[in-house]
């Protein structure tokens, strides 16, 4: 198990050498925004909406005051704006009473926050504050899931097969390179099997 982890390791090491986190923030509250927005939508369309918004709104200060159904107009180009906003301005007046106006570095803690759940907390964590972590979206769950290391496609049994292969200061990058290969061959609709650079070692490939 943790030889063919290690060669998959490598192989996306190398075809993926500059992964990074493409949401364009400037410090962990832009990219706690910047991840929220996220959902549903593509980092470049995030990217559009959080220029415009970072021209106007500086740090969760700012948001916190602000009624959420104006702050909605601001981000209405994103799905599902309206719940998005809603979130995004709890976790603000959150950030601002309970944590001295910081974005908090501990995962956990983190995920308490409104609209944060798990992966969104990895996000920031690992990019934000150099903390190990496993962001599962949705490209993770399905490699892994591929791959054979999970009989399902959940973003937990996701989380715990990586942990169990792979160790903490792999973890950030990682995903990333996971993400990029998402996205470039291990679609959920016709996947590039014939392009993939692991795919001798897919126990799915070609089923979906």
């Amino acid at each position: 198990m943790l030889g063919q982890s290690r060669s998959i390791g490598k192989v996306l090491a190398s075809t993926y050498p500059d992964a990074r986190c493409e949401l364009l923030a400037r410090d962990p509250w832009e990219l706690l925004v910047a991840t929220i927005l996220s959902a549903r939508t593509t980092d470049t369309q995030v990217n559009k909406v959080m220029a415009v918004l970072t021209e106007h709104y500086l740090g969760p200060a700012t948001i916190a005051d602000l009624d959420y159904r104006a702050f909605a107009r601001v981000i209405r180009h994103v799905p599902l704006y309206r719940q998005k906003a809603r979130a995004i301005v709890e976790a603000a007046r959150n950030i601002m009473r309970l944590h001295h106006g910081k974005v908090p570095e501990d995962q956990r803690v983190l995920s308490t926050l409104p609209g944060v759940g798990r992966k969104t907390a990895a996000v920031v964590v690992g990019n934000a504050f150099d903390v190990p972590a496993i962001a599962a979206d949705v490209h993770v769950q399905r490699i892994v899931f591929r791959i054979g290391w999970t009989k399902r496609e959940h973003p937990i049994e996701a989380e715990a097969a990586m942990v169990e292969r792979f160790p903490p200061q792999q973890w950030v990058q990682l995903c990333h390179q996971m993400i990029r290969l998402g996205r470039d061959c291990c679609r959920r609709q016709k996947p590039r099997c014939e392009r993939c650079p692991i795919a001798r070692f897919c126990a799915r490939q070609g089923l979906d």
